[in-house]
């Protein structure tokens, strides 16, 4: 059974180094290996922690780190009652399940929030489970980033903008 719980700073180089691994294949996020630093999890980690609109959760599976994800509000006043997903579930674990565990329990906390109205979310456009999943969930496609991500091989991915107003 999947355990979902808040992220911890120690989870940090965990975290780092399953998204570095997941950045090697080209395509499936905007980061490349190399950009990504236990340091910056840390602090984003520390950072939601103290925000009474943030989240920062990671899901276990017979006690190991499988996925996770966060829900970081925005900085500005006026997009005060925005927070901003990203998810993540790693490589192997994919269609079991965890996602809709993370989805189901980020959603909850969005709900029981105050001040959270609405999460957004950008989606590659070639990733159909991911958006099969959130459709289902009741996101919407707000619009559409042509050629957001260009790859290695100078191909183009376009993003989907997509949301949930869950207040």
């Amino acid at each position: 059974m999947v355990k979902i719980r808040r992220a911890e700073v120690a989870d940090a180089p965990v975290l780092a180094a399953a998204e570095a691994k997941i950045a090697e294949t080209p395509g499936y996020m905007v980061s490349s290996p190399n950009e990504i630093t236990s340091d910056a999890f840390a602090a984003k980690i520390a950072e939601l922690s103290q925000h009474p609109r943030g989240i920062y959760i990671i899901a276990l599976l017979d006690d190991k780190i499988v996925g996770h994800a966060m829900l970081a509000p925005m900085s500005l006043s006026a997009l005060s009652h925005v927070v901003r997903l990203n998810i993540f579930v790693y490589p192997g674990f994919q269609r079991q399940g965890i996602g809709q565990t993370i989805m189901d329990y980020l959603l909850t906390w969005a709900k029981q929030t105050p001040g959270v109205e609405k999460v957004e979310l950008l989606v590659r456009a070639t990733n159909k489970p991911a958006i099969a999943l959130y459709k289902k969930i009741g996101f919407f496609e707000e619009g559409k980033f042509k050629k957001r991500l260009k790859l290695p091989d100078g191909s183009y991915i376009d993003d989907l903008a997509m949301a949930l107003f869950v207040n």
